[in-house]
């Protein structure tokens, strides 16, 4: 039984930061420049595009220059937490 709790909370833990930090990419719109969701509000105001600066209309989505590298950092933290809790959890040597 120990040794599953030494496998399955490093797992625990892997998951749990892998997917916050997704969720938090996610939430912040990380993976676009321009996102499909504000060309969409700019068209039901009336406007042809976002606009990104002054005298700058963009019509299409912009995906960011980072976003394909997103799922690599989601895995790194997530493999660098589980990593931490499988160090902290290990067993320490009996004093003789």
């Amino acid at each position: 039984m120990p040794d599953i709790k030494r496998l399955l909370f490093p797992a625990v833990a892997a998951l749990a930061v892998g997917f916050g930090f997704m969720t938090y990419d996610k939430m912040r719109g990380a993976e676009w420049v321009v996102s499909p969701r504000q060309i969409a509000e700019a068209r039901a105001a009336g406007q042809p595009g976002h606009e990104s600066r002054p005298g700058t209309v963009t019509v299409l989505p912009i995906r960011s220059e980072t976003a394909d590298a997103l799922p690599f950092k989601w895995a790194m933290a997530g493999i660098a937490a589980g990593a931490f809790v499988f160090g902290a959890m290990r067993r320490k040597a009996k004093a003789a």
